[in-house]
């Protein structure tokens, strides 16, 4: 997964609970030293969820998505994405054995829509 910088103002950072990862580029890895991860079982189940809400197309929002893990996600800043006029943001979230899911989404407006995720330690 690749992301390139934009000068665009991300739309959704007032929908975050404003954790951030302040990286350059895009590292999965890295993630704010203020998060509350999330216990490994947790994490587990939630991502189990996350995969069939994805399947059946029920998680369609970031809001979707936070409320299955439970917390809000951290937004890598400097990361949008700009696809023709398509803005793309990247937000993580992260558990206590360092797996983690970045979930990227399309900014529609002030909405978040789900458009793609990766697992990191997890499948």
């Amino acid at each position: 997964m690749t992301a390139c910088s934009s000068s665009a103002a991300s739309t959704s950072e007032a929908e975050s609970s404003g954790y951030t990862v302040e990286v350059e580029e895009l590292d999965v890895t890295a993630f704010p030293e203020d998060y509350p991860l999330i216990p490994a079982d947790d994490f587990a189940a939630a991502f189990e969820e996350l995969k069939a809400a994805n399947l059946s197309g029920d998680a369609t929002s970031y809001q979707d998505v936070a409320d299955m893990f439970g917390v809000d996600g951290a937004y890598y800043v400097n990361n949008d994405y700009d696809a023709g006029g398509v803005i793309f943001e990247y937000h993580g979230w992260y558990a206590d054995n360092d797996t983690n899911v970045v979930v990227t989404f399309e900014v529609s407006g002030d909405n978040l829509d789900m458009y793609a995720y990766t697992g990191n330690g997890i499948s």
